[in-house]
């Protein structure tokens, strides 16, 4: 079964129907839906979601939004702990905290991320798929 960790973006093009996202990514999404893919959220992502959301104008009724994801079972929910932190020395080629800490779980996880981020593309420190 495929594995996918879900970046920020890619969630909230996601809930958003935005044509932004990427065909491989959204057909990703459609395997989770079919059963035949699991997709993960790191903690992190939901963080960023609920900023990103406020900071484009609140398309997403976030706290309705959060219970349709987290009751919905298409998503399992990753949490950040003290010592995923040990991670962040591996993943060096990825600057920005937070995406070493959606880095981290795909590492964790073995699994591809569903992003664009350059950074994290050219890393190949994980699969990525857009």
């Amino acid at each position: 079964m495929n594995r996918f960790v879900v970046d920020t973006h890619a969630m909230f093009w996601y809930l958003t129907s935005s044509p932004r996202l990427g065909q491989r990514a959204r057909d990703a999404f459609a395997s989770g839906v079919n059963g035949e893919a699991i997709l993960f959220v790191p903690a992190i992502v939901l963080a960023e979601l609920f900023f990103l959301n406020e900071k484009v104008g609140r398309p997403l009724e976030f706290s309705d939004e959060f219970r349709n994801i987290q009751q919905s079972g298409l998503f399992v929910f990753v949490p950040f702990t003290p010592q995923d932190v040990l991670d962040f020395d591996d993943h060096r080629d990825v600057s920005e905290m937070h995406d070493r800490m959606i880095v981290g779980a795909a590492h964790r996880l073995n699994a591809s991320c569903l992003t664009r981020d350059a950074q994290i593309v050219a890393s190949k420190i994980v699969p990525t798929v857009w």
